[in-house]
């Protein structure tokens, strides 16, 4: 179950016949020493769409996730500790890393079940990490927070790229915030990150 969260993270099947008329190419962000300091940190993952079957099974199971990316042991590698619930199952994957690629600005994860390879792409909001996923000749895309609250326009932002990449608004998955679950530290200890309601945040007037 490689990076549901991010191999979802770092990767539905209704595709539309036509893409909007107004869609603009998919930009990705340069994968300069800026940025990857910035994408460094927890991250909820809050929803995503994909091509790809298996990651399609691993949307429906997938309740909540959150991750965290750290400086890797070599240069251009970030390790990445992920907490997944799929139903009712608490995984902890912290023997996941990520090779960035300069060149290609892509990601590729690595870990003990799947690899996968993504574009981080550009977004208006800081506080979000939206993910192209590249698996074989399929295609996905992801939306990451800093929060499990997401405003308005942070959805809308990679509902119009996933609507320019061929998918519905039915493709989407999305993950609920009360599923979430406990990361527990090397005494056994639990941490309990916060449980905020899996709510939008009211735009202003």
């Amino acid at each position: 179950m490689a990076l549901a969260c991010v191999a979802l993270l770092l990767g539905l099947a209704h595709l539309l016949n036509a893409k909007p008329l107004d869609c603009e190419p998919l930009v990705p962000e340069t994968l300069d020493n800026a940025t990857i300091s910035k994408v460094l940190g927890k991250w909820f993952y809050i929803a995503g769409a994909s091509q790809y079957k298996p990651h399609q099974k691993e949307m429906e199971a997938l309740k909540n996730a959150y991750y965290f990316f750290y400086p890797g042991k070599h240069e251009d590698e970030l390790q990445v500790t992920q907490v997944m619930r799929f139903n009712e199952t608490c995984i902890v994957d912290k023997d996941s890393y990520i090779t960035i690629d300069r060149s290609n600005s892509t990601m590729t994860m690595k870990g003990p079940h799947e690899d996968g390879t993504a574009q981080l792409l550009k977004s208006n909001f800081e506080d979000s990490l939206i993910m192209y996923h590249i698996q074989n000749t399929e295609q996905g895309i992801s939306l990451s927070a800093r929060s499990q609250n997401v405003s308005k326009e942070q959805l809308e932002e990679v509902k119009a790229q996933a609507a320019c990449l061929g998918f519905t608004k039915d493709d989407m998955y999305y993950t609920i915030a009360e599923a979430i679950c406990p990361l527990e530290d090397n005494d056994g200890d639990k941490k309990h990150p916060s449980k905020g309601e899996p709510t939008v945040e009211p735009t202003a007037g």
